[in-house]
């Protein structure tokens, strides 16, 4: 973070919130090149699920979107555009949503896995992910291990999430400045400038009364 720059607070441990955020939408555009990819090749190997047929290519759909919001949030973050980055933020929230749809259905369909390469709903309904490990046995670990690949996913990208909502709410809160100004000879920070903001004490206008008026504002005569 630049030396003028206000603290704004910090994400994964040690990154600044503004800087974070920004990481946090090339992840998005990243991703949605990844799904645009994976829906042009028809290739699930790197996709979160797909042993449903009816959501296979759900979160490939939304997820391609992200080239639309990501850069939008990344303007509206480093352009203090709170409305453009609660867009970005929406935008996280449903592939959450989508996240745990794909799974619930994915886990609908894996409840049929043991015996289905024997059955005769595999010869009506062809399932190829589902017929691969079916007839190696491997259903309880792929339930398992999907289980535990979707808990990670999920955990991560809620608390992206998280941080850009965060960072929506500090600077809806109105600093009043994001710069800082000048330090010490010895360059040590002066005290009398605050580098922190607390959202829950909000800014001195806040707290001001009523803003005083001339007599000849009101009618008043002398």
């Amino acid at each position: 973070m630049p030396a003028h720059a206000t603290d704004q607070g910090s994400c994964l441990f040690c990154v600044p919130l503004k800087i974070g955020c920004g990481l946090i939408t090339a992840c998005h555009c990243f991703r949605a090149l990844l799904c645009m990819a994976q829906f042009l090749r028809h290739d699930v190997r790197f996709q979160s699920g797909g042993y449903n047929p009816h959501t296979i290519h759900l979160q490939e759909g939304v997820g391609i979107f992200g080239l639309i919001f990501a850069p939008w949030g990344l303007l509206g973050i480093f352009d203090n555009k709170p409305s453009w980055i609660r867009i970005f933020n929406r935008f996280q929230y449903v592939l959450l949503f989508v996240l745990v749809l794909v799974y619930c259905s994915d886990m609908v369909a894996l409840r049929l896995c043991d015996g289905w390469a024997m059955s005769l709903q595999a010869q009506l309904k062809p399932n190829a992910p589902l017929y691969a490990i079916s007839s190696k046995g491997l259903c309880a670990l792929a339930r398992f291990n999907y289980t535990v690949g979707f808990a990670v996913d999920f955990c991560v990208n809620f608390y992206f999430a998280q941080v850009v909502a965060k960072y929506i709410v500090k600077v809806e809160s109105g600093p009043s400045y994001f710069i800082r100004f000048g330090s010490s000879h010895y360059g040590t920070s002066e005290h009398t400038h605050v580098k922190f903001h607390d959202e829950k004490v909000g800014e001195p206008f806040q707290h001001i009364g009523p803003t005083t008026f001339r007599p000849s504002d009101m009618g008043m005569r002398l």
